[in-house]
């Protein structure tokens, strides 16, 4: 059973934030042990006002003259730590030892309901951590806690032993893992074992330790870590260090090779060292990467199987891409720069076309051919015909579907790409059809028997929508989130695939979109009240001559701050010109070409071209977009398609 901190919560005096200053002083006067107040504003607390910093301010040069007859929202610290009273004892004292500078503080603000239930003090909650650990170490035997004793004594006199004596470090350089120690200066001692060398490639004794793995590790990474040693070094509680520790990356990628790293505290005579334990995981890690490709593997059978005419078309698309839509471009004399605007926005589509229909190793070339045209972008200005043509010209589509296409025939056959059996019925013979049915047949059994009539010629977007349902879920796997299967309503829309083709695939955009950039992490969505698990519907709604297609999330939403900073950094639009925008101009920002608020690309987004691709597709059939948000709700785009003119 988990613990809460229910039990800790002591009830604290408060006072109104229109209390002044002398009040705060009268009662310390009277109640010598208090150790400090909670400031609340309609039982909610807006600040701490603790007995020492109360002191220290009204003993201040003018303090007594500037405070006492003040408003107390004056002397309090309105840098709260809060938690509701179900926040169990783990949590809280993650929370506790990770606070600002500024929060640092004896009270943490116990809320119920958003309403100030009492405070926990820390003193006390570390005396009870303490108290719970004695516990559970009095549940072992005598002889298992005489084992374990002796168990780290040992250890201890070995580590220090390893630390100043040669011989013992000939023993760890045949571990097989790589040992390095450094202390509060965060240099590396040169008692460290040979394998790390091997590891880093280079002698890394008296070396900086953040300075080496600068290389491995990003900014805000390496930031991280040193903000954790100093910490650590500061700190002499174990429990509270352990979970300094814990935070640290446990892998890095060194060399092609996977590294797992561990951290021990060593204490000495004169302080305390840090231990980092490297061990090369890299055939584990091959493995498990072998064991996520026999699943991927898998799953492009499965959907061989079940969904042959799309893996088909969307191979036939690849492969005429080029003779029939780039190449022609560039023989009319084509602006370079449009030409490699559409050439980076198709393969983008295709990439996550591929990957929705199982093609992973297609999909990751095309993601590879898409850094060459993002390299190219960065000379757009520059850019000739010829250099696209050159670079277009030694693309082999054979070699891009190579893999995959061995992995479908191997398990289904050659004959699988070959034409199959088809029945052919003009355009003008289906008009013909549906007229006749809509005048033989009273409505209700019109509805019906048209509705059996389209599935033979159109697919219902529905199923289309639902064909996306495994790969948002795989995409929530790789960001560490959790998806539902979308939710479909609305009416049954019948529509020839081939004449929407182009516009329903690049709705793969605003799938990823919403798995990236909607939904947030379990942990965040906890702690804005929202459950778990991320919710993406789809409503559909057939008005005559069009339909609407109405895809949600109940995300973070669209931030308009974050629009303008990065249209500003982009140079999209100028400081005034953003100004001018209304609200709904704002948030189409996010289709314009070359915008993406993430600062980093991956093989799923980060190009900036994905929801631009979305507004080009929509805009070639003569539809619509129109984009709505609520800053911590969600964000909905509603499509306005128009029916095909027969």
């Amino acid at each position: 059973m988990i613990e809460t901190i229910a039990k800790l919560a002591q009830a604290v005096p408060t006072f109104s934030a229109m209390e002044r200053g002398n009040t705060i002083h009268h009662y310390f006067e009277q109640n010598k042990e208090a150790e400090g107040v909670v400031i609340v504003n309609d039982e909610q607390p807006i600040g701490i006002l603790m007995r020492n910093d109360f002191y220290q301010k009204i003993g201040s040069q003018f303090g007594y003259a500037l405070y006492m007859d003040r408003d107390v929202t004056l002397l309090m610290k309105s840098d709260l730590t809060c938690v509701d009273k179900s926040c169990d004892m783990a949590k809280l004292g993650f929370i506790a030892m990770s606070r600002n500078q500024d929060s640092i503080y004896d009270f943490i603000v116990i809320l119920d309901n958003k309403n100030y239930a009492g405070v926990v003090n820390i003193r006390e909650f570390l005396i009870e951590m303490s108290k719970t650990k004695e516990r559970e170490i009095k549940l072992l035997s005598a002889q298992q806690r005489i084992l374990k004793q002796t168990h780290e004594t040992e250890k201890r006199h070995r580590i220090e032993i390893e630390q100043k004596n040669a011989a013992i470090k000939n023993l760890l350089d045949h571990a097989g893992q790589g040992f390095l120690f450094f202390g509060n200066d965060l240099l590396i001692s040169e008692e460290y074992s040979r394998e790390c060398d091997s590891i880093f490639g280079v002698s890394i004794g008296r070396q900086p330790f953040l300075e080496v793995l600068k290389r491995y590790v990003d900014t805000d990474g390496i930031r991280m870590m040193q903000n954790v040693f100093e910490n650590v070094f500061l700190s002499g509680d174990a429990t509270q260090n352990k979970v300094y520790l814990s935070i640290l990356p446990p892998e890095l990628k060194i060399h092609e090779r996977y590294i797992h790293t561990e951290y021990k505290i060593i204490p000495h005579e004169t302080g305390k060292s840090i231990m980092m334990i490297l061990t090369d995981v890299t055939q584990k890690k091959a493995l498990e990467l072998k064991t996520i490709e026999e699943k991927n593997n898998i799953k492009l059978i499965v959907r061989a199987i079940s969904s042959k005419s799309e893996i088909t078309q969307s191979i036939e698309e690849l492969q005429s891409f080029i003779k029939k839509d780039v190449l022609p471009l560039l023989d009319n004399k084509q602006s370079p720069q449009l030409i490699l605007q559409y050439v980076f926005r198709i393969v983008h589509t295709m990439k996550g076309d591929f990957a929705l229909n199982g093609l992973f190793h297609t999909s990751q070339g095309l993601h590879r051919l898409e850094d060459a045209l993002s390299e190219m972008q960065n000379r757009i200005k520059t850019i000739t015909n010829d250099e696209i043509r050159k670079f277009i010209e030694q693309i082999d589509c054979d070699q891009l579907l190579e893999k995959d296409s061995e992995i479908i025939t191997e398990a289904l056959g050659a004959q699988y790409f070959e034409n199959e059996d088809r029945v052919t019925v003009s355009r003008q013979r289906v008009a013909e059809i549906e007229n006749k049915i809509a005048t033989v047949f009273l409505k209700e059994e019109q509805t019906e028997i048209l509705k059996l009539f389209h599935s033979l010629f159109f697919i219902n977007v529905k199923d289309l929508i639902r064909d996306y349902n495994d790969y948002v879920k795989t995409l929530a796997d790789r960001f560490g989130k959790e998806i539902d299967d979308i939710i479909i309503s609305g009416d049954d829309v019948f529509i020839d695939r081939d004449r929407y083709a182009s516009f329903m695939k690049s709705l793969v955009h605003v799938f990823r979109n919403m798995a990236d950039h909607g939904i947030e992490d379990p942990d965040e969505r906890e702690g804005a009240g929202k459950p778990e698990c991320g919710e993406i519907t789809c409503e559909l709604k057939n008005e005559g001559d069009h339909f609407l297609i109405s895809l949600a999330d109940d995300g973070k939403g669209i931030d308009l701050e974050i629009i303008q900073k990065k249209a500003l950094e982009k140079q999209i639009y100028s400081a005034e010109e953003f100004a001018t925008l209304t609200r709904e101009q704002r948030l189409a920002t996010i289709f314009l070409d070359d915008f993406s608020t993430k600062n980093t690309v991956d093989l799923y987004s980060g190009r900036g071209v994905g929801l631009a691709a979305v507004n080009a597709e929509i805009s070639a059939i003569g539809g619509e977009i129109a984009i709505d948000s609520e800053l911590g709700k969600y964000t909905r785009f509603t499509f306005v398609v128009p029916y095909e003119k027969q």
